[in-house]
């Protein structure tokens, strides 16, 4: 059996979508999703914040079409950065990689 690496979540968007195009051609949009749950009478609503990348016309997509307070579906795939810190340690970021987005609702004005 093969292994399964899937994710979905529905949630707003923090800030808004930060655009990079590299001399490739190739486009890259970061951005990160509070999904929020009811976690009991004693702990109310918790939200926890997701990072999101997607590339290319899915990137450009949600650069034109998502904002900051945007209600998305978004369903990916967890990968993996790892990076060297300033004080020289190792680090390791999980972010979820696009495949779809829906944008189900924009911020009103």
């Amino acid at each position: 059996m093969s292994d399964i690496n899937k994710v979905c979540i529905t949630g707003h968007i923090g800030r808004n979508p930060e655009i990079k195009s590299f001399a490739s051609g190739h486009v890259v949009v970061n951005f990160s999703v509070a999904v929020s749950e009811w976690a009991g009478k004693e702990k109310g609503e918790i939200t926890n914040w997701f990072d999101c990348r997607a590339w290319n016309k899915k990137a450009e997509f949600i650069g034109e079409y998502a904002e900051s307070g945007s209600l998305v579906f978004i369903e990916g795939r967890l990968g993996v950065d790892s990076y060297k810190a300033q004080d020289g340690t190792n680090r390791t970021k999980v972010f979820i990689n696009v495949d779809e987005i829906k944008v189900v609702k924009k911020q009103q004005s």
